[in-house]
């Protein structure tokens, strides 16, 4: 699924959680920063939402960051069939 600059693909189960792999790409002409907010349901009840935000320098224009968020919910197991949606996907310009 990808929203603007950031994609996010299928989680993977790790043991508790799902991972959830993310890559950003900066199609834009101005270096930027990003913060991401990812939401992942499913049987059970198990609900959890996952947040990133890019530091730093801020991202050069035509270049990508992939990350992994992590996806917890202490009241219910990991489920078979994730669903996962963006939720946020902000992006502002380097001031410098």
């Amino acid at each position: 699924m990808t929203e603007g600059d950031v994609t996010v693909f299928e989680p993977v189960r790790s043991g508790s959680a799902l991972t959830v792999p993310i890559k950003i790409t900066n199609r834009g002409g101005q270096r930027a920063f990003y913060e991401v907010a990812v939401r992942v349901s499913g049987d059970h009840g198990f609900d959890a939402t996952v947040r990133m935000k890019s530091e730093a320098v801020g991202l050069y224009p035509g270049t990508s960051w992939p990350a992994e968020l992590t996806a917890r919910d202490s009241g219910s197991p990991v489920p078979e069939n994730p669903q996962v949606t963006i939720v946020k996907s902000t992006k502002s310009k380097h001031l410098g």
